[in-house]
Parts: C-alpha cells; sequence; structure tokens
C-alpha cells in the first residue's frame, strides 16, 4: 500500500500541498486573459485529479530503486521520461475532458476553446509535476529505509543485549563458585551449622541472579539486595578480613537500572581487592539522589605495591558499556584508583516504574 494512504494525517498534507499548485495553475489561466470563474473550475479538480493520478509514482520508483552510480539513474531515465510523458498527456486528456463537462455550466461555455489552445502547455506542466513527483517518491523510499534500518538496528542492539545477560547469568563468577564450594566442604567438617547457613545463602544467591537474569531493567532495590546475598557468602569465607560499609539512600531504591549491573562491580571489589589484603579491608556501598540523578559509588581497598591499572577489565567495560546503553550521554561511570582505594562511581538518572 501506498505509504500516503496509511495515515489520514499524511494524505491530508499531501493533498494540502497540491493548493500551492492550484493556485499557481489559476494565475497561469489568469495571465492568458481566463476569468477567474474558468481559471478556478478548471484549475482545483485538475489538480485533485493529478494528485490522485501521480500517486502511482511510487510504484514506479519502487520497482525502479535508484543505484549508487550514474549508470543505474541512465538505465531508469527511459522509463522516467516515457511514464512522466505519459502521465502528461493523460493529466492534460483530463483538463480537455473536463472543460467539456464544465462548459455546460453558464458562464463557462468558452472553456473547451481556451483548454484546447492550452493543451502543449497543460501536458508540459503535466510532464514536470509527474517528474517531481517521482522525487517525492524517491523521498518517501529513502525515508522508509531509513526507519526500517533504524528498526533493525534497534532489533539487533535488543539481540546483543539479551545475549549480554545470557552470558552474564552464565558466567557468574566461577572461582567465586569453586571457592564457595570448597568453603562448604570445609565447613561440613569443622561446622557443620556454618556449611548449612552457607548452603542456603548460596542457594538464595542463585535464586535470586538467576530472576534478575530474565529481566532487562531492575530497581537497585533488588540489585543491592543480590549484593548483599553475594556479600554473606564472602563473609562466611572471608571471616573478619571482609566487613562491610553499606550507605543507602532510601530515595535511591527505586531507581532503574539494567539487570546484574551492579554484581561486577562488587564481585571485582572481592577478587582484586580484598582477597589480596593479608588483613582484609573494608567494601563500601552507597547510592544516593542528587538533583534527580542516582550516585552510587562502591569502594574497596587495594595493595599499595600493585600498580593501578591502566585501562579497565573486560567486567568493568560491560558495566560502562550497559550503563551508558542505557541512558547515553546521561549517564557517567568512573573507576580509578587513589590512595590505596579504588572506587568506583556510578551516575545516572533517576527512573522509576511507573
Amino acid at each position: 500500500m501506498h505509504p500516503l494512504l496509511t495515515s489520514r494525517a499524511r494524505l491530508g498534507a499531501y493533498l494540502l500541498g497540491w493548493a500551492p499548485i492550484a493556485a499557481l495553475l489559476t494565475g497561469i489561466a489568469r495571465s492568458q486573459d481566463w476569468s477567474w470563474a474558468e481559471a478556478a473550475a478548471l484549475a482545483l479538480p485538475l489538480c485533485f485529479f493529478a494528485a490522485l493520478l501521480f500517486l502511482s509514482t511510487w510504484f514506479l520508483c519502487r520497482a525502479l530503486p535508484l543505484g549508487r552510480t550514474l549508470e543505474g539513474l541512465g538505465a531508469h531515465g527511459a522509463a522516467w521520461g516515457m511514464a512522466a510523458v505519459l502521465m502528461g498527456g493523460l493529466w492534460s486528456g483530463l483538463a480537455w475532458l473536463l472543460s467539456r463537462l464544465l462548459a455546460w455550466i453558464p458562464g463557462l461555455g468558452a472553456l473547451p476553446q481556451r483548454v484546447g489552445t492550452a493543451l502543449p502547455v497543460l501536458t508540459g506542466l503535466g510532464v514536470l509535476l509527474y517528474l517531481a513527483s517521482v522525487a517525492l517518491s524517491y523521498l518517501m523510499l529513502a525515508q522508509e529505509r531509513a526507519i526500517e534500518a533504524e528498526r533493525k538496528g534497534a532489533e539487533l542492539q535488543l539481540l546483543a543485549q539479551e545475549s549480554e545477560l545470557k552470558a552474564l547469568r552464565a558466567q557468574l563468577n566461577p572461582h567465586f563458585l569453586f571457592n564457595s564450594l570448597n568453603s562448604l566442604s570445609a565447613l561440613t567438617a569443622v561446622d557443620p551449622a556454618r556449611a548449612r547457613e552457607m548452603c542456603v545463602l548460596l542457594s538464595d544467591f542463585l535464586r535470586r541472579s538467576l530472576g534478575l537474569g530474565e529481566r532487562r531493567l531492575v530497581a537497585l532495590r533488588e540489585e543491592l539486595d543480590l549484593a548483599k546475598a553475594y556479600l554473606a557468602i564472602e563473609q562466611i569465607r572471608f571471616g573478619a578480613r571482609l566487613q562491610l560499609a553499606w550507605a543507602v539512600d532510601p530515595a535511591a531504591e527505586p531507581a532503574l537500572l539494567p539487570t546484574l549491573l551492579l554484581q561486577p562491580l562488587v564481585e571485582n571489589a572481592i577478587k582484586h581487592g580484598i582477597a589480596a589484603l593479608p588483613e582484609g579491608g573494608t567494601l563500601s556501598l552507597s547510592a544516593e539522589v542528587q538533583e534527580g540523578h542516582v550516585i552510587v559509588k562502591v569502594e574497596n581497598p587495594m595493595d599499595a605495591d600493585v600498580p593501578a591499572p591502566k585501562g579497565l577489565g573486560i567486567g568493568l567495560r560491560q558495566v560502562r558499556q550497559r550503563l551508558l546503553g542505557r541512558f547515553g550521554n546521561r549517564a557517567r561511570f568512573e573507576a580509578g584508583a587513589l590512595d590505596g582505594i579504588h572506587r568506583i562511581t556510578l551516575v545516572f538518572p533517576l527512573e522509576t516504574e511507573p
């Protein structure tokens, strides 16, 4: 179906665009000593017929898409020219027929003679209008292709995000699982009660992570609950070596963010920070709202003898890409180390469930 026929607004705008052409045709007729009644009686219905007749250019343009070379333009030129001459002649023929019908109206009896004299001019004008319609059709086709390309791009981006989430669900840090199972095995012999507690915590963590992984966006509250479940297991492993400092503004908890966004940050803080220090340290996590934005910070001590990384690891790069992919330039991701403290800062707009 022609795109102009899919919407009343589009069709109305298209027909309204012929009003200046009707005014121009009326002016040309007046310059040839036609009366206002003769000029308007012919120009208005004739332009309406042209608007409907020249819709056919869409189908010709679809059948003859523009190429990227001049050879393609030359190959289509003959078809455009023949169609323009044919439609211009048909349009002038309609003008002649219309003049015959209008001649029965008092005051318009001279219209057939005037139209007969003007037939070459009307034919030429019809050719020009048809070629203009061809140009308009190619513009609409280009717009349609651009919209289709944008839609496919959005679909591919969505598929990429879904694949990324599946990968995140599948790659729950294997080292964490291995270490947890080893700790669980050791605890069963020396402290069965803590081993049972660790089993429950590990089960709860896996259930939460799999549940969140099925959704694209989750509330910060749910991400924090998952982080708490993870850290509860790690506290059993590390004991007094792992301390937590939690400061979360309740106003930030409903904020929406991509699912499993915080988990890699917490895992990174344990694996590359606290686990590498014999004395352990404190993992700090804070969230607050400032001027319509949520600010999340994850801090952990690091070995001062280890040189600061010169770039982001794979996990942090994924977090940055997913954050900016969701919020664009409205979000900010910062990571760096200073005075033995590694800090990651996420800033994103406060958006909640409707």
